[in-house]
């Protein structure tokens, strides 16, 4: 078995073109992929990253325009965090985000400086400093990003679970998916990796009523499993769980297999052949991109898809 960091993170989002202009224009990620929902093409479904969408600094969006509002709770993954490079990153950010009518709040958090806000959709962001801890090197800038470069976002860290019986959810991690309990926070930090922040899952313990999803509600979390190899691995081993599972689903810029446990889904991902399989990096992000297998089906997606 073979799992080295987060692949993505996938959310829901009211308004597309709100979300594009938020985690493009101020948060300075690029869209590296405008598509639609395989099991729903109706639906917009956009990724976020570095320069090519490399796992590990993914943000995904699912877009749904009649979501109510999202309320929190437990048995959910409440919150994300994006790692940025120092102190005078977090300088940086809290000036563009407080210039941009963003409410922003400063904390602590795994012993880290950092900053908490909401994008449009209510969704709680934490901007962690990463200062000396490791990050994997195939992580890029983006140069079509206006944020000078020794302060772009890196990629994703750690992601925040509330549950109600959390030693469930800590033996999934530590037996099954190979995970060890960080021994450098308060915190309970299931990780793969001590030296750095890129894996990590936080896990908190709250009772009472579970999340209801809605605006910036978090759907699941995708590790990245990178060969398919590995992803065959994790399958045979999640057969021997009880509940059901995806099986492996091939979706065109990765395979995937879905399961959950403890109410939290995961999705385990490859990262190839990733979202330059048929387009150009220079041209990533900018037409609506089908898989190979909707393509016939294009005239009558875009029919039911507004600009953007």
């Amino acid at each position: 078995m073979n799992i080295i960091g987060h692949h993505h993170i996938s959310m829901y989002t009211k308004d597309a073109q709100i979300n594009k202009e938020f985690y493009t224009q101020i948060l300075g990620l690029r869209l590296v992929e405008k598509s639609v929902n395989q099991d729903n093409p109706t639906m917009y479904h956009l990724f976020f990253g570095d320069e090519i969408g490399s796992a590990g600094t993914l943000l995904s969006f699912f877009e749904i325009p009649n979501l109510g509002k999202n309320r929190p709770g437990t048995n959910s993954i409440h919150r994300i965090c994006l790692l940025i490079p120092d102190v005078s990153s977090l300088i940086y950010f809290q000036a563009r985000l407080e210039d941009n009518n963003v409410a922003t709040t400063n904390m602590t958090y795994l012993n880290q400086q950092a900053l908490l806000f909401k994008d449009p959709d209510d969704l709680e962001v934490i901007l962690i400093v990463n200062n000396q801890y490791n990050i994997p090197k195939t992580w890029r800038k983006n140069p079509y990003s206006d944020i000078p470069t020794k302060h772009q976002i890196l990629g994703m860290g750690p992601v925040e679970l509330r549950l109600r019986d959390t030693q469930k959810t800590i033996n999934f991690l530590q037996q099954e998916l190979r995970y060890t309990l960080r021994k450098d926070t308060e915190e309970t930090v299931m990780t793969l990796d001590e030296s750095g922040l890129y894996s990590d899952f936080v896990i908190f313990e709250q009772q009472g009523e579970r999340a209801r999803p809605g605006q910036g509600y978090v759907h699941h979390i995708a590790v990245n499993t990178p060969r398919d190899s590995n992803l065959e691995a994790i399958l045979s081993t999640i057969n021997q769980n009880p509940g059901n599972n995806s099986g492996i689903i091939d979706r065109y810029f990765f395979k995937s297999l879905y399961y959950r446990h403890n109410s939290i889904m995961y999705e385990f991902a490859t990262e190839s052949p990733g979202f330059t399989v048929d387009t150009a990096i220079e041209n990533l992000g900018e037409q609506l991109n089908l898989p190979d297998f909707m393509e016939e089906q294009r005239t009558q997606i875009e029919s039911q898809l507004h600009d953007l």
